[in-house]
């Protein structure tokens, strides 16, 4: 019976140091990394939070990174749009110095020529690319010229579809702006013509000589530069809508992965001063199961000698 017991005693001891060593060994590790959970093992239910609140940041980065994208986008439209306005805003200017009646043809040349360079810099700020190199008024076929001019010279959209959307919020915001949203489309029909189209219309009404015409072709532009100043006009009001949704989303991403990262620390921060005393403990705790499985085990020998 003495030996029984001499064996189960044993066999106990020898488990208690091997479980001491396995939380030392654990503590050791959590010290050394900082992190209370090293293993889902060590907290299968904060284990599973940590990797959903991980999951949560990385779709949140994955979303800021497309809010990033779509803000360079809308900034780099705002800023041609800008320039673009100041062209129409020169160029309705010139067409009311060119509707005085008085002007003499050579005034008339002077002006069609500054027209003739508004042309060009619009032409130029249609093609603007965004930060990615792809035209920024394109719509979904940003790869290739927005504009190009037809067989019979006339200059027409050569986009397609819309600039990629984005999803925020539970809302879509479209990320770029399409030419014909800006400059207008031209509709013999409807009497419209889009910028190209009154830029030209405004350049040809100033070379004009016969006076009847010329008059009732620069009452036509002037109309026609009106719409586009108030087409402009709205449509950087939506740019600039579509830019202050992405940042109001970028703020709420900003509070919510604040927010994440806080529960993160909470979940898996080692209360590093607790530790080191619980370890201290434990060392403690098991050097002395060891002097008393020592002493215990020579005991049973000296037994079993006699």
């Amino acid at each position: 019976m003495t030996q029984i017991n001499t064996r189960a005693a044993h066999t106990a001891a020898v488990a208690r140091m091997s479980s001491l060593s396995a939380a030392i060994d654990t503590l050791n590790g959590q010290i050394a990394n900082g992190k209370r959970i090293l293993a889902p093992s060590d907290d299968a239910v904060a284990s599973t939070r940590a990797a959903t609140l991980r999951r949560a940041s990385v779709a949140a980065d994955a979303t800021q990174r497309g809010i990033d994208a779509a803000a360079r986008r809308l900034t780099a439209t705002d800023t041609a749009l800008d320039g673009i306005t100041n062209i129409v805003q020169r160029a309705r200017d010139l067409a009311l110095q060119g509707s005085n009646g008085t002007l003499a043809a050579a005034d008339r040349a002077i002006l069609a020529s500054e027209v003739g360079e508004l042309l060009e810099q619009f032409t130029g700020l249609a093609e603007s690319r965004g930060s990615d190199g792809e035209r920024l008024f394109g719509g979904a076929a940003a790869d290739r010229p927005a504009y190009a001019a037809d067989a019979n010279g006339i200059v027409r959209w050569q986009g397609a579809g819309r600039a990629p959307a984005l999803e925020v919020g539970g809302a879509v915001v479209m990320s770029g702006i399409e030419g014909p949203d800006a400059f207008g489309t031209t509709d013999s029909a409807a009497g419209t013509k889009d910028l190209f189209a009154a830029l030209t219309a405004l350049q040809v009404a100033l070379a004009e000589p016969d006076k009847l015409v010329r008059e009732a072709a620069m009452a036509d532009t002037l109309v026609q530069m009106d719409a586009q100043v108030d087409r402009l006009a709205t449509t950087r009001a939506v740019a600039g809508a579509r830019l202050a949704r992405l940042d109001t989303e970028t703020d709420r991403i900003a509070r919510s992965g604040l927010a994440t990262k806080t529960d993160l620390v909470r979940l898996e921060s080692l209360d590093m001063p607790a530790a080191i005393a619980e370890l201290q403990h434990l060392v403690t705790v098991l050097k002395a199961t060891q002097g008393s499985f020592v002493i215990t085990t020579n005991l049973s020998l000296w037994d079993q000698l006699r």
